[in-house]
């Protein structure tokens, strides 16, 4: 959309330089008042979940999941939530079994072996 909105301004002969600098200042501005509307919910338990849950809810907002956002929402939470601070995501692995449906999905501790038992 900004390149969009960039190249309208192109066509009325005004400087790239001064597109940029626009959307630098226009970039300072929107990150000071969205500096300044942040609320800092990493103390209180239940209030940073509901974060963590509106922020997954937002991300999993597609056509595929409609119905089981909140599902995945709070699966995608729980699992965050047992990295006990950590950023390593590679922590969390996502095993893909076909069938079944998606509600079925959960969150288990520890890891899961496919494996099947063989006589001989």
């Amino acid at each position: 959309e900004l390149l969009r909105e960039a190249d309208k301004l192109l066509q009325q002969k005004i400087h790239p330089q001064t597109i940029i600098e626009g959307w630098r200042m226009a970039s300072k501005v929107a990150r000071k008042a969205l500096v300044k509307s942040a609320v800092n919910n990493s103390k209180d338990s239940k209030a940073f979940r509901k974060d963590l849950f509106n922020i997954a809810c937002t991300t999993l907002s597609s056509k595929i999941l409609h119905h089981h956002k909140e599902h995945f929402a709070n699966l995608a939470v729980d699992a965050v939530l047992r990295l006990e601070g950590s950023t390593n995501l590679e922590l969390i692995q996502i095993l893909k079994k076909p069938g079944g449906l998606l509600r079925d999905s959960y969150l288990d501790e520890g890891f899961i072996l496919n494996k099947s038992i063989g006589v001989g």
